[in-house]
């Protein structure tokens, strides 16, 4: 298992220009997803208006019992969180929040390991695997909790679980899903070309640092690591290549200021994301990148601080109430390229 708090963050200095977004957009009681993302970029300790710590916050308000086969257990309401275990995995587990961590619900002393165990028992592969943007959350929990020797287990509707099996069909569909981008590598493109993984979440970066936490955790597989390598530098590729593929696709449909800003979210997106897999993945030994890549890493990073301080200087206030997603975008994925650069 994964120690306690093990993607980790950095010293936040007051002059960074995401520390003002986090603070003034992801604080709020009444969005309790864009409070998991403010947990995401500052750690167990980040606190929402009012004072209150965040993950007492979550924990308090949010828990809820999920049916499981006729079982009740303790999760997350899906419509709360969008991503099954999000909050579980990013929100508590990664954000330096271990399973003794003891809450109370419905007036009795409940822990972290409550909900790890109801998400064992509600996960079904066999219904989620066709949708493969369901499974990067629950897979992280359960890798950071789950030690490879005990992992297949029987859940609410005792279907056996194989963990190893998931994560092995989770990077074949990350694999076919990016084989158009591996091919456009190989040729010596400068551009990236559209391909099926621009269809997951956050463009895969999501399942790619799901699969390094597998990685990191022990699951390793027959050949899983070298597989893992090869898509993390497919990654580091797609740092300039896909940045031109976005820059172009907004140029030919150039509109006013939120077609501006889907163009920064778009980017803010892959780089911020990518700093993360890159951050962890290094971090934890799982994957190297050489000299070169070092730098493409670093040019990365010098490109996503101006995006940060460009949507700092902006009023977000204005953007929700006319795209409501949009502006959940734009703060996630501030959040996110926090979480990541306090890896750099």
């Amino acid at each position: 298992m994964l120690a306690v708090g093990a993607a980790g963050g950095g010293v936040a200095r007051a002059s960074d220009p995401e520390l003002a977004i986090i603070h003034r957009y992801a604080t709020a009681a009444d969005d309790p997803w864009a409070v998991a993302h403010g947990v995401r970029a500052m750690g167990r300790d980040f606190t929402i208006q009012g004072g209150r710590r965040a993950v007492d916050y979550l924990l308090a308000r949010w828990v809820e019992p999920m049916p499981a086969s006729g079982q009740t257990v303790l999760g997350f309401p899906r419509d709360v969180e969008v991503h099954p275990d999000m909050f579980l995995s990013e929100a508590l587990l990664e954000a330096g929040v271990g399973v003794e961590h003891a809450f109370t619900y419905q007036g009795r002393r409940r822990t972290v390991q409550d909900l790890v165990d109801g998400a064992r028992a509600r996960f079904r592969p066999n219904v989620v695997e066709s949708d493969a943007n369901l499974l990067p959350w629950t897979v992280i929990a359960l890798a950071r909790t789950t030690r490879p020797q005990r992992g297949r287990w029987n859940n609410a509707w005792g279907e056996t679980v194989d963990l190893d099996a998931v994560i092995e069909q989770m990077l074949r569909t990350l694999e076919a899903a990016s084989r158009p981008l591996a091919d456009a590598m190989a040729a010596g493109l400068a551009e990236a070309v559209p391909a099926p993984v621009h269809r997951l979440t956050c463009a895969g970066t999501h399942m790619l640092y799901s699969l390094l936490t597998a990685v990191a955790a022990g699951y390793v597989g027959r050949d899983r690591a070298e597989r893992v390598q090869r898509q993390v530098d497919l990654l580091v590729w797609r740092l300039r290549a896909e940045v031109a593929l976005i820059d172009r696709f907004y140029r030919e449909r150039a509109g006013g200021d939120d077609a501006y800003l889907y163009r920064l979210d778009a980017t803010l997106k892959l780089l911020g994301h990518a700093e993360e897999c890159l951050g962890f993945g290094t971090r934890h030994g799982v994957v190297t990148l050489t000299a070169d890549q070092q730098n493409e890493r670093r040019a990365a990073s010098a490109r996503l601080r101006p995006l940060v301080a460009d949507l700092q200087s902006r009023n977000l206030d204005e953007v929700k109430p006319r795209d409501p997603n949009l502006f959940s975008q734009l703060v996630g994925d501030t959040c996110h390229a926090r979480h990541g650069l306090a890896m750099v």
